[in-house]
């Protein structure tokens, strides 16, 4: 069992030791659990402080869980090291200890005192209103420049003006495929802002948008390449054409494949490439080009390339429904949160420098999000509208 598991089943023990549920056996083993370190025992004692655990209560049946523990469920089908739980802990912060009563979820460092412990809901932050997260929605433009507004709901097909049919499914579009005799000329471009919106090109080549990003496509792939243009971020899974290959290109760098799995993240100076399964070629002008294995990225900025080994679970978990952050900056973690809230950021004083490493639902409102990251940062917000003025 690994170490998340057997944290949240330790969890689950104290709840059911708490509200006077547990058999003689789960409280022998509970008893085992608070002799093996004093700061159990002063954690357990924290935990019946009434004032805590009604504040942590109000605050956790604010929030999904059922459709968090979906979107994890939803990823159950990857490797078992990709099952990870949708709470927020600090890098630093090993073997952290987590009890989840009545739906509180309550962390400490194995650093600090026991007086550090706190319910994840810290009041320390002003909040003039709440902000929803984004959703299935996005805008197309069609190639005689008429746009239509799409959600999570199916509606009417769209109809182009060589008569191309596009079929509107809940968050998602499919555009039919003509066959050998189809039109060439007409170019479509989906755009996001606070949402994601996932596309079936005419070749069954599917693309997922993600906030803040645009695509530009031929309704019909003709000539001996298959060419979009990308901006923002995006997830392909191309469909195999050996006689045609598939290119993705962004900020002057092109993405070369035949079918494959990839992602490409390009909202700073760096195009970043994930390759998943397949194989992808980087080139960049001049026909300098580098390969990539399966479980590789490759960042480009200012014409240079580096090739790592890439954690492909945190380059798709926005796919997935999930903010994943590993070592990340707070300054970074919070333009993820801006872009899918569709915000605008103050930023006053010094940020945190602590990296921060965890999981958060992308289906949490803005005031959830922000109890969090206050919680494993230390910052403050201030939320006014669509601005939030942050600082320690």
């Amino acid at each position: 069992m690994d170490q998340h598991q057997d944290t949240f089943d330790l969890a689950a023990l104290i709840g059911r030791c708490l509200r006077g549920e547990a058999t003689s056996a789960e409280q022998e083993q509970l008893q085992q659990w608070l002799a093996a370190d004093p700061r159990h025992e002063a954690l357990y004692r924290s935990l019946q402080d009434p004032e805590q655990v009604a504040a942590g209560i109000a605050f956790q049946e604010t929030i999904d869980v059922g459709a968090d523990w979906e979107a994890v469920q939803a990823r159950a089908t990857a490797a078992p090291s990709a099952r990870r739980p949708v709470w927020m802990k600090v890098a630093a912060w090993s073997a952290a200890a987590a009890a989840v009563i009545t739906g509180i979820v309550l962390l400490y460092p194995q650093s600090a005192t026991v007086t550090d412990a706190r319910i994840i809901a810290d009041q320390s932050h002003t909040f003039h209103n709440d902000v929803l997260p984004g959703s299935n929605q996005a805008v197309l433009q069609l190639g005689n420049g008429k746009t239509v507004t799409l959600g999570s709901q199916a509606g009417n097909t769209i109809t182009e003006a060589d008569g191309t049919t596009i079929r509107r499914d809940s968050g998602s579009l499919v555009y039919a495929d003509a066959g050998d005799s189809a039109p060439t000329g007409l170019y479509n471009t989906l755009t996001t802002r606070a949402g994601q919106y996932q596309l079936t090109l005419e070749d069954g080549t599917k693309v997922w948008l993600n906030a803040a990003s645009s695509l530009t496509f031929p309704v019909h792939f003709s000539g001996a390449e298959r060419k979009v243009t990308l901006t923002g971020e995006g997830y392909f899974e191309v469909a195999a054409n050996t006689r045609q290959p598939f290119k993705v290109t962004v900020n002057q760098v092109d993405v070369l494949v035949l079918g494959t799995q990839f992602n490409i993240g390009a909202y700073g100076p760096a195009v970043k490439t994930t390759l998943v399964s397949g194989t992808v070629k980087v080139q960049l002008p001049g026909q300098r080009s580098w390969q990539l294995s399966p479980g590789q990225q490759a960042s480009v900025q200012q014409a240079q390339v580096s090739i790592t080994n890439a954690d492909t679970e945190k380059a798709i978990a926005w796919k997935e429904g999930i903010f994943y952050f590993k070592d990340d900056d707070f300054r970074d973690i919070m333009e993820q949160v801006a872009r899918w809230y569709d915000l605008e950021l103050e930023f006053k004083g010094p940020l945190p420098a602590k990296k921060i490493s965890g999981n958060i639902s992308r289906q949490a409102r803005l005031s959830q999000v922000l109890e969090m990251l206050n919680y494993v940062s230390g910052a403050h917000f201030d939320v006014r509208g669509r601005t939030v003025s942050v600082g320690l």
